[in-house]
């Protein structure tokens, strides 16, 4: 017998209010479904710093044992960072975590919802109908769910997420016009600085070449020189250039040195167990990664003095700027997620990235990936915080997305590196 209830799409598109789900219409029983959000806002407060540091510590023992614990969250009333306990030995394993950190009971771990938010994104049509709708999965620590960003919606997409999930683990975001892509200055020839250094990049086995711009120069074990850039601009593997193919840079060893496939996306680096963004590592053998990234315009550039690493990963509201060969320096955004996997226009998906916005003024554009993000310092020196991946109305301005991979992250694919700094 044909029920009477609204469509779950259908009632998503006359009820949406900012924020909240919305509610079932013309019918006494609602029909069964997830909670459905209109788009995040943007307006995210920074946190104090005490705050940013208490989170982060139970960021990594999330982590480290994603089957004890939950994804920890800032609760909104209070301050308080809540660390959400699932097994019994929780307890034990957070004694450490102090005053700072209340431990409260969750339903699913950190590990349930991990698989959650990988699994709901890059599923081919015939396990979810119209899963190319889905363009984005986050954590929503508070509830203890997944967040799904689709830029459509069907009965038949939430039913198959439904059915797979349970309704409960899941909520919808509808952003229609949410569609990242990847953001594929003079030459900075043999310098190696960070930030608007053209690199052109020869692929092997095949040749083909990519134009990428340099990122964060680290230290290498061994006292070797090296250079974080973006994973999709060597997904191969292979040689890079300085400027317009004109000076050896160095290499990047495939599988253990980069994270890409192509068609695909983030791939688990050999031996590692968590996915790491977009990365590559650059060993530069005969020459120096100095203590520098390009800042200023494309046309007037300048440098400053990478003076610290960011002291923790990248939290809601911090502010940043990006710099790339193409547009030259960007400030003004903001971290508004972190953790999320994004589908990008290619069909390749991102998987655990910082996600940034900004209103107005320029976005980042194609040629800028791999890119620093970092934080300026009351004494001009710079924070670096990260590698840019890709985002949204890139070549463009106002209503900026953008992507990168946390430096933190490539400390931890990476072992043994460290950015150049000079305090």
């Amino acid at each position: 017998m044909r029920r009477t209830t609204v469509g779950l799409a259908a009632a998503l598109a006359l009820t949406v209010v900012s924020g909240m789900p919305a509610a079932a219409l013309a019918s006494a029983e609602p029909p069964p479904g997830p909670v459905l959000l209109s788009p995040q806002s943007p307006d995210v407060k920074t946190l104090p710093e005490p705050t940013a540091q208490a989170l982060d510590r139970a960021r990594k023992l999330a982590e480290q044992h994603p089957d004890d614990f939950s994804e920890p969250w800032v609760d909104p009333e209070t301050g308080q960072v809540v660390l959400g306990t699932v097994t019994g030995t929780a307890g034990r394993l957070a004694a450490d975590q102090g005053k700072d950190v209340l431990l409260r009971p969750a339903t699913r771990s950190k590990a349930v919802l991990e698989k959650i938010k990988d699994g709901a994104i890059g599923e081919p049509a015939a396990d979810i109908p119209n899963a190319d709708a889905i363009r984005m999965t986050r954590l929503d620590a508070e509830h203890n769910r997944v967040i799904i960003t689709v830029n459509r919606t069907t009965d038949a997409l939430l039913q198959a997420l439904t059915a797979r999930y349970g309704a409960d683990a899941f909520a919808v975001e509808v952003d229609p016009a949410f569609n990242p892509t990847k953001s594929s200055r003079s030459d900075d020839g043999p310098d190696n600085w960070g930030g608007a250094a053209e690199m052109t990049i020869r692929q092997a086995p095949d040749g083909n070449t990519i134009n990428c711009s340099s990122g964060i120069p680290v230290w290498m074990p061994g006292d070797k020189s090296g250079m974080l850039t973006a994973g999709h601009c060597i997904p191969k593997g292979g040689y890079v250039f300085n400027g317009n193919d004109t000076s050896y840079m160095g290499w990047v060893s495939e599988n253990n040195r980069e994270n890409w496939y192509d068609g695909w996306g983030t791939t688990l680096i050999s031996g590692q167990t968590v996915y790491r963004g977009d990365l590559s590592l650059i060993e530069i053998p005969n020459g120096f990664s100095g203590y520098y990234i390009y800042r200023g315009s494309v046309a007037n550039p300048y440098t400053s003095i990478i003076g610290q690493l960011a002291p923790h990963r990248a939290g809601l509201g911090d502010e940043y700027c990006t710099s790339g060969y193409k547009t030259g320096e960007v400030c003004g955004w903001k971290v508004v997620n972190y953790g999320v996997n994004v589908t990008y226009a290619s069909g390749e998906i991102v998987r655990n990235a910082v996600s940034g916005y900004k209103s107005s003024g320029k976005c980042v554009g194609h040629g800028d990936s791999g890119g620093p993000t970092y934080y300026v310092m009351s004494n001009g020196r710079v924070q670096v915080k990260g590698i840019n991946s890709g985002g949204s109305n890139l070549d463009n301005s106002g209503d900026c997305r953008e992507f990168f991979t946390d430096v933190w992250d490539a400390l931890d694919a990476f072992p043994g590196i460290f950015p150049r700094v000079l305090p």
